[in-house]
């Protein structure tokens, strides 16, 4: 909601919006939307994405002997 107080971002939303929806959504129907996702449907599409076997991690900086095993990766 924040992100849509300057004239550009709002303008910008609505473009966008246009361009993907042909519509524009007001912010109380992306407020509505968003709190009718259920933990069960959020789940669902966690368990769909983020499969174990494909799972891989990239780590950056000093990592002082670090190791990750495989199974340290299943979520």
């Amino acid at each position: 909601m924040l992100s849509l107080e300057s004239s550009t971002s709002r303008m910008s939303n609505l473009a966008r919006q246009e361009m993907y929806f042909d519509r524009f959504f007001s912010l109380d129907e992306t407020i509505e939307q968003i709190e009718s996702v259920t933990a069960a449907e959020l789940s669902e599409m966690a368990n769909h994405l983020f499969q174990s076997d494909k799972i891989a991690v990239t780590v950056l900086g000093n990592l002082d002997g670090l190791k990750i095993s495989r199974e340290q990766l299943v979520c």
